[in-house]
């Protein structure tokens, strides 16, 4: 048996213990690895990064997704932004009103690669309201002014293909793309080893958005364990999340208490996303 090692910025290093190398592949976008573990189910890696891993993914999908759907009063159609793992889309599906999702992945292989080795992630993807569209989210959004009611950003960190996704110009154009009452979230990295991501995502945010809430949870396989997450939109806030609605989903991590206290912030994480006074 042996290890994966992935090595953050030169400041730490996560170890996951692997059985074997199940597939293995070079897209036009990046290297794509499948491992199976010993104890983290299926691993995922891009380039050879840790994207999700089968034993705590559901903390970041259920985050990413539940939070900004119970945030919207009636919300039927939903893109969601990379995300092609799939995990993302099986979670907005379980929200009974949602009629269209469609899921914007630049890289196709991933999303292939994931509905063969990874069905419990990406197990929904077949299902008849799922819309898979294989193009850069930048020119998609662009092009769909008012088009949905909820918008998830479910990108890799900035760098690569996903450098442009966390940019004013691509935030302005994700708020053209909303209807009115509409929310977006988005994953805003780690606030301890990327705490000047943090505080300039949000700083870009609040210039585009009225409303900019942060949130967090713990994703043991992610770099320092720690995970942050934006709220945006021009009128919903955290107090307008539906706690009857949390309460009725079947979900591993996401619950009512979760849907408040997520944004219950640590004072080190605060200073990071809100204002200079």
């Amino acid at each position: 048996m042996e290890w994966f090692y992935e090595h953050y910025k030169d400041l730490s290093a996560i170890g996951i213990h692997i059985r074997k190398l199940i597939h293995e592949e070079t897209s036009p976008f990046q290297s794509i690895k499948v491992y199976d573990t010993v104890g983290h189910g299926r691993l995922l890696t891009l380039d050879d990064m840790v994207m999700l891993t089968e034993v705590d993914e559901f903390v970041y999908h259920d985050l990413l997704s539940h939070i900004p759907l119970c945030a919207h009063e009636d919300p039927k159609d939903v893109l969601i932004v990379g995300g092609g793992d799939g995990g993302s889309v099986r979670e907005v599906l379980k929200h009974s009103g949602v009629r269209r999702v469609v899921q914007c992945e630049i890289d196709e292989r991933v999303t292939r690669v994931c509905q063969e080795f990874i069905p419990t992630v990406a197990g929904s993807l077949g299902d008849p309201r799922v819309e898979l569209v294989f193009a850069d989210a930048v020119e998609y959004v662009r092009s769909h002014p008012g088009s949905f009611d909820a918008i998830l950003v479910d990108s890799t960190e900035p760098i690569g293909p996903a450098a442009n996704l966390f940019g004013r110009n691509f935030f302005v154009d994700l708020k053209q793309a909303l209807r009115p009452g509409g929310v977006i979230s988005a994953q805003t990295e780690s606030p301890f080893y990327a705490a000047d991501t943090v505080r300039s995502v949000f700083g870009v945010l609040r210039g585009v958005f009225s409303e900019v809430n942060a949130y967090y949870g713990a994703v043991p396989t992610y770099p320092s364990g720690c995970w942050t997450f934006a709220l945006a939109s021009e009128s919903r806030t955290p107090s307008m999340i539906d706690p009857a609605r949390a309460r009725a989903l079947t979900s591993r991590y996401f619950n009512a208490g979760i849907a408040r206290g997520a944004f219950l912030l640590p004072e080190f994480i605060r200073r990071l996303v809100e204002p200079e006074s």
